[in-house]
């Protein structure tokens, strides 16, 4: 009986043991098919956008250079802005292959010594003209943080979402004030520096309910001003935590929004002032 009984039991373990395998193997199965799709999309998106921007490019230079002959023509400067964003779409892709080589223990992060208050006044620049950046984005950077150790692609994507916001969300006349300063870090026992950028700004808000989850991707605060997608601020947090910083934002309806963004000192590779 006893025999019976332990036979049992072992048919019953090795029947949840087969079980449990068959599942492992549909779950590694499902993985490895999920890993050759992200392949391929990885391989698309760092190979192949390059290839249409760069045409797009070079047709926009071509035309270009035909409408310069007439002095004052405003095609002249929509090719220019066009011109321009085919430029970050290069700046994306690069990027994007940047965060695909971070898998190799032997690739840094392209960490670039950056003039700050002129890199600003970039991004500025690139915003469409209907949201007057040039005359309300206000910059202040400390004399100590003139220049920032850090990976110009991922701050300019950074900025652009978190600034952008700033302006759509604001009244018209209104100023967006983004100040740098640096300062050391009393957070953990090792010393080291950290730069702290606030963009600040005083439109509608934040609702309290959406703040404790603006950073999740797809969340976003109803509105009738712009449609998007959700995922621009989960991109900001995603870069700023990949490079060992802090994201927060502090928000009150109809009164404003600052976000702090705290990242370390790092090591630069070389100069790109």
């Amino acid at each position: 009986m006893t025999i019976d009984v332990e036979n049992t039991k072992t048919d019953v373990l090795l029947s949840l043991l087969g079980e449990a395998r068959a599942e492992a193997d549909s779950l590694r199965q499902r993985l490895e098919k999920y890993k050759r799709t992200l392949l391929a999309t990885r391989l698309i998106m760092g190979h192949e956008l390059k290839r249409p921007t760069t045409a797009i490019s070079g047709y926009l230079d071509l035309a270009l250079e035909d409408l310069e002959m007439w002095a004052g023509c405003d095609a002249v400067e929509n090719i220019k802005k066009a011109r321009g964003d085919c430029e970050l779409l290069n700046e994306l892709n690069e990027f994007f292959l940047e965060l695909l080589r971070i898998d190799n223990e032997d690739e840094d992060l392209n960490i670039r010594k950056i003039d700050i208050q002129g890199f600003v006044d970039g991004v500025v620049d690139d915003f469409p003209v209907k949201l007057h950046a040039r005359s309300r984005v206000k910059v202040s950077v400390s004399d100590n943080a003139k220049h920032i150790e850090f990976n110009p692609n991922a701050l300019k994507l950074i900025l652009v979402n978190v600034v952008e916001n700033a302006l759509i969300y604001s009244p018209q006349n209104s100023e967006v004030k983004v100040s740098v300063k640096r300062s050391p870090d009393k957070r953990g026992t090792t010393p080291r520096e950290i730069f702290k950028i606030q963009i600040v700004d005083t439109g509608v808000g934040i609702p309290e309910e959406y703040l404790q989850k603006i950073f999740n991707p797809f969340v976003r605060v109803p509105s009738e001003k712009v449609s998007g997608s959700g995922l621009g601020l989960t991109l900001v947090r995603s870069l700023i935590e990949l490079y060992g910083g802090d994201v927060s934002i502090k928000s009150k309806t109809n009164q404003g929004t600052t976000v702090y963004i705290t990242v370390p000192t790092l090591q630069k590779q070389k100069s790109d002032s």
